[in-house]
């Protein structure tokens, strides 16, 4: 009914919001009086549920495009305008991102082709990929697309006559990930931006996952990455359009893996090239071991430099951290054989509070019985800023996600920013607590720094230098943390404040 996740109703269940009867069931009394007091207001609001934010008429969407494909008048540009009429919901929930000509054209600018070159677009929305392997040379009838979407397929079909006359089969509406295991034929290239977070059935998605053996909670774009490696040639070509997260995320390391166990030629960041998204980053692989001393390209901002394929090996999780370039990487390749220790193991993590609601249950002075709260923008290096909300102990049960009472009355714990560019820790030693902009850690004993020194560390230029060419996320992820080498010499710290680097 909502569009959420099992969790989700299990948290508006402990705040009240639905009532479960005697058999742990919803009631729909209940659920009317939430879609009455609470839907469209502070929950399920267009900025907060993507999944509800609108929706789209998809028989008269569909009516429009059948009219405009049958009409002798057809314009080439009806895959934009399809687009723009497809809801926001609809494009999230299938991870949908409409390739730019412009990108299309710059992914494919080195390759080279023969009329008899088999090119492959899994993903091919309404042809973006496939019109441009016609315009390089490609024979139509050796130009292959799949796409769930029929409007799409059909539109990717009309385009293709309008150029060539040939009225192609090999554009199919259906799933890939199914029609990959069934093929029969190989690929000399295939180009795409495959659905990036896909809504799939979590059955299907572990099915997937473990027919191409990569991880149960792996994204659909990197179940379509390992489709695509049973249906390339050797020594045939992958373009694959990427989300940013694919890069450095743990959830995707059975995939890098997989790329860097051949030969990657290009990798180049894009930046914001979808409304509403991270960076859009294109990469180029070619099936075949990579030789020794083999460089790859990489492009970010504009600014073009070469890396040893081999040293992104030597990555934690296989990280391909395009963003470092060759004399910064050999920096940090030094630097990894210093003396060094890292947080894995040796502490328990917890997240700051979720309350549910943060407008209503934090005051912005303080009362009797109310106790102070710290957002991630209060902390700082070394200090916090004066408290300015405030939280009722009492209402601690009926809150989304607590850390346990124990960690929060730690006599000593860690806090720091969870949403954050940057790496900024702080040394509570007065119980206090923290909302779930902010993180916290509580180191074990026999640890062999303290508390208080840790911090100084974790938020020092060198950190957040190392922090910034190894992940270089939004996020302060505890997988990322736990990876950190934490380097306890005071003097490597002074003689990298020296490099000035880190500013």
């Amino acid at each position: 009914m909502f569009h959420v996740s099992p969790s989700t109703i299990h948290n508006w269940v402990k705040e009240g919001l639905l009532e479960l009867d005697k058999e742990r069931r919803v009631t729909m009394k209940s659920i009317q009086q939430f879609q009455s007091r609470h839907a469209g207001k502070h929950k399920l609001q267009a900025r907060a549920n993507k999944l509800h934010k609108d929706d789209h008429d998809a028989a008269e969407v569909g009516r429009i495009i059948q009219e405009e494909l049958h009409s002798e008048a057809f314009d080439d540009t009806i895959g934009g305008r399809y687009e723009a009429m497809l809801s926001e919901s609809y494009k999230n929930k299938e991870g949908i991102t409409y390739t730019p000509k412009a990108i299309v054209d710059d992914m494919t600018r080195h390759v080279q082709v023969t009329p008899s070159t088999l090119f492959l677009d899994p993903c091919c929305g309404t042809g973006n990929f496939l019109v441009k392997a016609i315009e390089m040379g490609v024979a139509p009838e050796n130009v292959f697309g799949f796409d769930t979407d029929p409007n799409a397929v059909d539109i990717a079909r009309r385009r293709i006559k309008e150029r060539t006359g040939y009225e192609t089969q090999q554009v199919v509406c259906g799933d890939f990930l199914k029609e990959s295991l069934y093929l029969g034929r190989k690929f000399d290239l295939v180009f795409t931006n495959p659905p990036w977070g896909k809504k799939l059935p979590k059955k299907d998605r572990n099915a997937y996952a473990k027919r191409y053996r990569v991880s149960a909670s792996s994204d659909t774009s990197s179940l379509f990455l390992f489709a695509i490696l049973s249906v390339l040639k050797p020594e045939g070509t992958l373009g694959l359009l990427m989300p940013e997260s694919f890069f450095k995320i743990a959830v995707y390391e059975d995939a890098r893996k997989a790329v860097l166990g051949n030969t990657v030629l290009q990798i180049k960041d894009y930046g914001k090239a979808f409304m509403n998204m991270y960076s859009a980053v294109s990469i180029l692989v070619k099936l075949s071991h990579f030789a020794e001393g083999h460089q790859v390209v990489c492009n970010i901002n504009g600014t073009e430099y070469t890396r040893l394929q081999s040293s992104f090996l030597s990555m934690p999780r296989s990280n391909l951290n395009y963003w470092t370039n060759a004399e910064e990487m050999q920096l940090v390749e030094q630097l990894m054989q210093q003396p060094h220790i890292t947080l894995k193991g040796h502490g328990s993590w917890g997240l700051g509070i979720v309350t549910g609601n943060n407008a209503k249950m934090c005051k912005r002075s303080r009362r009797p019985g109310l106790k102070a709260v710290y957002r991630g923008q209060d902390i700082l290096p070394g200090r916090l800023k004066a408290a300015s909300l405030f939280l009722n102990p009492e209402e601690f049960p009926h809150y989304q996600q607590m850390a346990s009472m124990e960690m929060l009355h730690a006599p000593e714990k860690i806090i720091y920013r969870f949403i954050s560019n940057e790496l900024v820790f702080y040394c509570d030693t007065h119980q206090r607590y923290i909302l779930n902009s902010a993180n916290m850690l509580v180191l074990e004993k026999g640890f062999p720094i303290s508390s208080k020194r840790l911090a100084e560390i974790m938020s020092s230029p060198l950190s957040n230098w190392m922090f910034k060419q190894l992940f270089n996320t939004h996020k302060v992820l505890k997988s990322d943390l736990e990876l950190l080498p934490i380097f306890t010499d005071s003097s490597l710290h002074r003689r990298f404040n020296l490099l000035n680097l880190g500013r």
